[in-house]
Parts: C-alpha cells; structure tokens; sequence
C-alpha cells in the first residue's frame, strides 16, 4: 500500500500519482492541511490535524511526498512507525536528501549526488502525449514571476514585441500563475492570427487541448511543469528566456550555498536555495530535446516519457 500526502499543487499530485499508477501498487491520497505560516520546519506544528485525512496506523509500506511542508510530515511518520515506511521525495524535500530512502529529483534543485537521490530528466507529467493531426499553429504557454525568472510587464511587452515579430500564428495560454497586468498586455498586444486564451476560473481551460494539436510549442523559462507537458507532447519545444534576478538576500544565500551546500542551515531545511531551472534546461539541449528560442535544436532527439518513468519504477523497486 502506499499513502500519498499531498498538501495543494495539482501539478505534484499528478506526479505522485502517475509514480503510484507506474509501480502498479494500490495507493490513497491523503489530504493534508496546513496552518500558516507554510515553514516546512515546523511542519509538524502547523498540521492540521482536525482538517487532514488521518494518518493513523496500520502504516503504508511507501510513502510518497513532493512539497517541502508534506516531506516533514513524512518523516515524521517514518519514525512513528519505526522505520516500516519507506520514505520517497520527489523535486527537493525540506532538508537533507540523505534523511529520505529514495529521492527523485530534476537538475535546477542542485541536490548532491549520492546513492538514494536519483535524478529524472523531467518531472513525471500526467499529461499524454500530442495527436498526430497537428494544425499549424504554435501554442505559446504562459507563466509566471519564479525566482530567478521574472516576468514583469517589462518581460511581457519584451516577448510581445519579439513574437510578433517572428513567423507562425500563435495560440497564446496563460496559465493560474500569470498576473493580471502580464495577461492585459498579452490580449492587447496579440491581434489576428493570433489568439490569447486567457485563464479564469470556472472556464473551460483549452491547455491539454492546444497543446496536444500545436505544430510546435513556446514556454516560458519560468515552469518546468509547462516544459514537460511540452516534450511529452512530442512536438518542437523551445523555451523563452525571461530575464534572471535575484534580491539581495537571495544572492546572499547563492552566495553562501555554493561555499558550503552541506551547511547545517541546508541540511536543515531553515533555508533553501533558489531552484535553477538553466541547469535543467541546458541539459535537455545538450540531448537535442529542446532549444532556447531563436535558436534550432542541434542533434535533435525525440523525447520518451517512459525513459523517466522506467527509471523511477527501477529505483523503487531497488528500494523494496
């Protein structure tokens, strides 16, 4: 049996769950809730207990979590039942990776390389891949400021100007995270062939559907979840460079990671780094997967979901 404990973002339950799915186990998400401040150390005092789906024995042989918050939480419960449980992280859990039986992670957390942390070329996206009737148009996704990356109305006007300037008609996505003054400049900039689908909630939201019949596809540096559900998609991906920028205190920890990443203050989850999405990215144009836009992908190479996800299934089979 495996528990899954999620806290809030749909994007990590659908990754837990296609994990759960590919290992062929029987698994129930557990909802947990959490009392702010969201300070994944003290996770164990601001849960929610009268609100969260009970985490009483009998216990789970796995354990799968993917927010700092919930990875507290996890090992919390390993203790209780003293050591039964097998512990998996997914991305970057709060603390130590070494602390975790297995921890599956991606290139721009910069997690050290020893035995029990395994790192995927993407994140397990749930979505399926592209029809092969595409139309002519490129889907272009949408994010959101997520530091490093910003995309102010700087940014937004920036990539107006170079789309229309570029050849193609574009179907233009925005996605929950995108501002408001970000989505204003995109319905005012883009004109016919071009169409700006904007999100709002309780609308029908086009995204698997433009994304699964596009040409090609354009993503923002800012999601790497959008950069999945593109490669997995099978169609052109190129990513849009926002522009990188950190505050003075994010530079400061920057600073001070790169001295010394095994710091208790790491290690203890009292403070995290700024994920580095380049690195991830670099890496996938160095496969031929993706290119930045503007540019073409060199020794391009078709991306197969099932290679990630083999290689998760192999992990936890080693660890059981």
């Amino acid at each position: 049996m495996i528990w899954i404990l999620w806290h809030r973002r749909l994007g990590d339950l659908n990754q837990m769950q296609e994990l759960a799915k590919a290992l062929g186990l029987p698994f129930v998400v557990k909802k947990l809730r959490f009392r702010k401040p969201f300070y994944a150390p003290i996770a164990n005092l601001t849960l929610d207990k009268s609100k969260s789906d009970s985490l009483q024995a009998p216990w789970p042989d796995l354990l799968i979590c993917a927010e700092a918050l919930t990875s507290v939480v996890a090992q919390s419960l390993k203790k209780q039942s003293a050591g039964h449980i097998k512990t998996i992280a997914l991305a970057r859990p709060s603390g130590s990776a070494r602390d975790f039986d297995l921890v599956l992670t991606t290139a721009q957390y910069r997690l050290p390389q020893v035995p029990n942390v395994v790192e995927l070329n993407l994140p397990l996206t749930a979505l399926h891949e592209g029809s092969k009737n595409s139309s002519s148009r490129v889907a272009v996704l949408i994010g959101a400021t997520s530091p490093p990356d910003q995309f102010d109305e700087s940014a937004a006007l920036k990539l107006v100007g170079e789309l229309n300037s570029a050849e193609g008609s574009f179907d233009i996505i925005t996605s929950p995270r995108t501002t408001a003054v970000v989505a204003d400049i995109l319905v005012e900039g883009f004109k016919a062939p071009h169409k700006v689908y904007r999100w709002r909630p309780g609308v029908e939201n086009p995204y698997a559907r433009l994304v699964a019949e596009a040409s090609a596809i354009i993503v923002t540096s800012d999601s790497v979840s959008m950069l999945a559900d593109a490669m997995v998609a099978r169609k052109l991906v190129q990513v849009y460079r926002l522009p990188h920028r950190l505050s003075l205190s994010q530079r400061i920890v920057e600073w001070f990671y790169k001295q010394s990443p095994e710091n208790w203050i790491f290690k203890s989850g009292i403070i995290e780094p700024t994920a580095d999405r380049r690195l991830l990215i670099e890496r996938l144009i160095s496969q031929g997967h993706v290119s930045w836009f503007g540019t073409e992908i060199k020794n391009a190479k078709p991306f197969n979901r099932m290679d990630d996800i083999q290689t998760a299934v192999k992990a936890v089979q080693k660890l059981l």
